[in-house]
């Protein structure tokens, strides 16, 4: 008899904390508003969204204007932002307005030429970029401080526009598929850890888009990066696409892959890259170009010593190239 008595009764104890487990899962679901991301939190990773690709989905901005009041700098001028799919953006001094008026810019995370700069601030500005940053302080001016926003990396709009997007901004990738009719497109919303949507293709305007910039396009949703693009789903079966957005490219430093080092083309590479050349360029004394190619991070234990590009020696062609140098010819420099 005890034991049926204990039995029962911790099969009803079980059942009230099944039911207490389940009404406290259903409760702290979130809603799509309250799972956007907060303006601090500079990475959206998969822990945080399921879906979301490893790349950074938060704090994303646009330009929606310049600051055309007339008073005295600082205290007008510069340009309107606001954080892409939110309904509210958090300022520099923590508060929260549809809009920042962001006075100055500070793109050197980027690493790029001075008419790179200008080229991408000139983009931004104009509402034909999409940013990745935080709103921070600038310094003191006149015994106060305004919005600065510290660009961590730019994309460039596609086709040309005179007014900012207008539709909701995701981060668009071509996923491989299980089966034929299941849809290959994801779109993870931007500054949000909402489920991403799928869709069985994208509709671009021909008028706008080329058929080489489509192509181009295509290739690029392929990668892990994805493109960036806003616009409108419908259901699974189709995105409308308003505007396509690529990473930045710098003009002037070739990307992984790129030729660099001669007449034409890029003579240097992006941060994080250098220009390998192989032996037979002769460090490009006769103009032969290299590729832009990443520094190894650590080499091999070995000693196969090589003369440098600078001239100077190395224990192995992976010492050299970690230090951004070519080999000029193997064996000590003569």
């Amino acid at each position: 008899m005890y034991r049926t008595k204990q039995t029962l009764f911790s099969s009803l104890l079980g059942g009230l904390l099944l039911l207490a487990g389940g009404s406290l899962v259903v409760g702290c679901a979130p809603s799509e508003e309250q799972a956007a991301l907060p303006d601090d939190a500079p990475e959206a990773t998969a822990t945080q969204a399921g879906e979301l690709s490893a790349y950074a989905n938060a704090t994303f901005f646009v330009v929606t204007g310049p600051d055309l009041r007339k008073c005295a700098y600082p205290f007008c001028g510069g340009h309107f932002a606001q954080r892409l799919n939110q309904a509210l953006t958090t300022c520099s001094d923590g508060t929260r307005a549809a809009t920042c008026r962001i006075l100055a810019w500070d793109v050197k995370a980027l690493g790029l030429p001075a008419a790179d700069e200008a080229k991408l601030l000139s983009q931004i500005e104009s509402g034909q970029a999409l940013v990745r940053g935080t709103i921070v302080k600038t310094a003191p001016i006149v015994g106060r401080t305004f919005d600065k926003l510290v660009v961590l990396d730019a994309w460039e709009a596609r086709t040309p526009s005179t007014t900012p997007p207008t539709k909701d901004a995701y981060r668009t990738r071509e996923l491989p598929v299980a089966c034929p009719a299941c849809p290959p497109f994801q779109h993870e919303r931007l500054n949000s850890v909402a489920r991403p949507l799928k869709t069985q293709r994208l509709a671009y305007d021909p008028t706008r888009f080329s058929a080489a910039l489509v192509t181009e396009l295509g290739k690029a949703a392929q990668s892990d990066l994805g493109i960036l693009l806003t616009g409108t789903a419908t259901g699974t079966t189709l995105f409308t696409v308003e505007q396509a957005y690529t990473k930045w490219k710098s003009r002037l430093l070739g990307g992984l892959g790129d030729a660099c080092g001669s007449r034409g083309i890029p003579l240097s590479c992006e941060p994080g890259l250098f220009c390998r050349r192989e032996p037979a360029a002769s460090c490009g004394r006769f103009d032969a170009p290299g590729v832009c190619a990443t520094k190894p991070m650590a080499c091999p234990a070995i000693f196969a010593p090589v003369c440098g590009c600078d001239g100077k020696n190395y224990s192995s062609a992976c010492e050299a190239h970690g230090n951004g140098i070519s080999v000029d010819y193997d064996g000590m420099c003569k």
